[in-house]
């Protein structure tokens, strides 16, 4: 069943914490989506899941991610990944 979609071309991790839900992506800089950005990306989303009308995330008009900063190297699922 899918509860949310984000509009990134990315990895993503989810954090462990069940009280407090949040999802880090990592956009892949020259990846093939709609704004052809070449810059990567690591953003925290933090969907709210108890709003059944959220369910896009990060397309225009719908919720954006809480926080975003711009990141020198290609995103990979390891590194974001507690160590």
């Amino acid at each position: 069943m899918k509860l949310k979609e984000v509009h990134r071309t990315s990895t993503f991790a989810w954090s462990p914490a069940a009280y407090l839900p949040q999802l880090a992506t990592g956009t892949v800089a020259g990846a093939l989506d709609a704004s052809f950005s070449d810059e990567s990306r690591l953003e925290i989303w933090t969907p709210n899941f108890l709003d059944r009308a959220e369910y896009d995330l990060g397309s225009d008009g719908h919720p954006s991610p809480s926080a975003s900063v711009s990141v020198e190297a290609r995103c990979v699922l390891s590194s974001l990944l507690p160590r």
